[in-house]
């Protein structure tokens, strides 16, 4: 589930201004978590309890954030440069 995740963040960067972006990215990241806590992508060995489960979902969001910022930062570099 973090694929699409990250993947709803990068396509948001790209396409939208970066305040929009930053509000898609981590609503895509709370629908993902929630999906794979306790929505349909729920699997019973997956303990929302225990910080296996909350690092790699913090890990993603701090990815996700990065991409965002990153790919932003390069759409307005480019920009003033051509």
């Amino acid at each position: 589930m973090d694929i699409p995740v990250i993947a709803i963040a990068i396509i948001a960067a790209f396409l939208l201004p970066r305040e929009r972006a930053l509000i898609v990215a981590p609503v895509a990241w709370a629908i993902g978590l929630i999906m794979v806590g306790w929505g349909p992508a729920n699997n019973s060995d997956v303990h929302t309890d225990s910080a296996g489960f909350w690092v790699p979902w913090f890990v993603v969001l701090v990815i996700c954030i990065a991409l965002v910022l990153g790919i932003s930062a390069f759409r307005e570099r480019r920009a003033a440069l051509g």
